[in-house]
């Protein structure tokens, strides 16, 4: 699977400083203006620096894009590799144009920016990446469909034999994990998204090539919601933190275990 294909350069992203109320750190901007042609209110330099802005990203989600695509979005990630995508994550996030990235992730009916389909190309979080050590199946596309309210987290499996013969081999089977959220604003915590785990279910859409996406009812289970003692409200039972988005790529850093997770939006998650 080839995950650069869904990454268009061309669609529009919200570049504008001024629209968008990004604060453009000062330490990246001297890298392209010298301090004496920097005036403020001057709107020439507003929209040079708008520009600028607007290609940086672009490079950065490039960078990102291809190094999931040589390493498996993480899962044969080398050291060096995982330190190059640490350093471009870190300059997304400087550069943000979303200020608000949790608006209506409630479903109150107001304009939810997270709201989409998203595919991971790049994650180092471990309870991930662990799953493609289980020596009976590999890891196919990640998803994260957010719908507000609901949040939920899609993972196809397939047999690791499978995986390792050429393709058109064997008759195809996969297994398809979805994990059901339920999402949430945090009090004066813009970027944040709260998360109630609400149910886990294992589906089979395929078996040797047969779909049983309608024959076979899937495996699932609520999962229970128990108060932890002295819990924190703003930060149990889960959350996330948006450090990047715009039209075409998501970038967020869960609570515990851990880690991050660069995903891009795509028009459906259909096996």
């Amino acid at each position: 699977m080839c995950v650069c294909s869904s990454f268009s350069p061309a669609t529009p992203m919200r570049d504008s400083c001024r629209s968008s109320n990004v604060n453009i750190p000062r330490d990246f901007v001297a890298r392209y203006f010298s301090t004496t042609n920097i005036i403020e209110g001057d709107d020439a330099v507003i929209e040079e620096s708008d520009a600028t802005l607007s290609a940086e990203r672009d490079k950065l989600k490039r960078s990102l894009i291809a190094l999931g695509a040589s390493f498996d979005r993480g899962f044969g990630a080398s050291p060096s590799s995982r330190k190059e995508a640490d350093r471009i994550v870190d300059d997304l996030e400087k550069v943000n144009p979303t200020v608000d990235a949790a608006q209506g992730i409630s479903g109150d009916g107001s304009p939810a920016p997270l709201e989409g389909i998203w595919r991971m190309v790049w994650t180092d979080a471990q309870d991930v990446l662990s799953l493609a050590a289980s020596p009976l199946s590999t890891v196919g596309a990640i998803y994260q469909v957010i719908e507000p309210p609901i949040a939920t987290n899609i993972i196809d499996l397939i047999p690791r034999a499978q995986a390792l013969l050429p393709p058109g081999f064997a008759p195809p089977t996969l297994v398809r994990a979805e994990v059901t959220t339920r999402a949430s604003l945090r009090s004066n915590m813009p970027m944040r998204v709260g998360l109630t785990f609400e149910s886990v279910k294992l589906k089979p859409v395929e078996i040797f090539g047969f779909s049983t996406m309608n024959t076979l009812p899937p495996l699932s289970f609520d999962l229970p919601r128990i108060p932890i003692p002295g819990g924190d409200s703003e930060s149990s039972p889960g959350y996330f933190d948006v450090a990047y988005l715009d039209d075409e790529m998501l970038v967020i850093r869960q609570n515990a275990p851990g880690g991050y997770f660069a995903l891009i939006k795509v028009p459906s998650y259909n096996p």
